[in-house]
């Protein structure tokens, strides 16, 4: 389990995410998508450029397409309400999409290199069944280096401190794609928020790899101490 994480669990009939990026891709078994774009291109292999295609596609989903609906209204239903219904969050989150059989999707880094932003919570929601080799792989503490995998089912997703946990990708070497997205958030009132939910970047305080003004950023963001 990752440092001060949480999976939290939704109905996947309310909201179909599958069923919805099955239909787009027309892939009757969003794990096999794979399957289906080997027989379309006649490839014998995939490669990290199929990847790049299918994700892309995603990607350029238009505003008002049926996705997008059933995202704002998981946001909402099921996300906001452990934030006194008050969150700020990605309208667009990344798309990723990472077939059996190829190599990885993303080298080791932590994503407050990229984005410069301290004070924001990840969460990651797969479409997919995602563990082993197909999913993210993270350091279970601030600067361990202990990579491994955060497997989650199809109906589960987590919350974390992808900020400074570092996490990158391996080789999939699954019978399973994965399929899923990830997007950063914060609350807009973080001293009404509860523990567990305050306590996800909390972790920061204690240590010891992360420096002093970032653990004083974090004491002020959360209201604490």
């Amino acid at each position: 389990m990752l440092k001060n994480s949480i999976i939290i669990e939704y109905d996947t009939c309310k909201y179909p995410f599958q069923k919805v990026l099955a239909a787009l891709f027309k892939a009757p078994v969003l794990h096999e998508l794979h399957i289906y774009r080997q027989q379309r291109l006649n490839k014998a292999e995939l490669t990290y450029e199929d990847n790049l295609v299918l994700r892309t596609k995603m990607q350029d989903l238009k505003d008002d397409a049926l996705f997008y609906k059933v995202y704002h209204q998981w946001v909402i239903d099921v996300l906001s309400p452990h934030y006194g219904g008050h969150i700020s969050y990605s309208a667009h989150p990344k798309m990723r999409v990472h077939l059996s059989g190829t190599s990885s999707v993303s080298n080791y880094h932590r994503d407050v290199d990229v984005t410069g932003r301290v004070q924001q919570i990840n969460c990651y929601l797969p479409f997919t069944e995602v563990y082993d080799s197909n999913t993210i792989w993270c350091e279970t503490d601030y600067g361990l280096k202990d990579y491994q995998p955060i497997n989650l089912k199809y109906g589960q997703a987590i919350l974390w401190d992808g900020g400074y946990l570092a996490h990158g990708t391996v080789k999939n070497e699954t019978t399973f794609t994965r399929v899923s997205c990830d997007f950063r958030f914060q609350p807009r009132f973080p001293d009404r928020v509860k523990a567990p939910w305050s306590e996800i970047l909390a972790g920061r305080e204690q240590s010891t790899t992360l420096d002093k003004t970032i653990q004083e950023g974090v004491k002020e963001y959360t209201g604490r101490m």
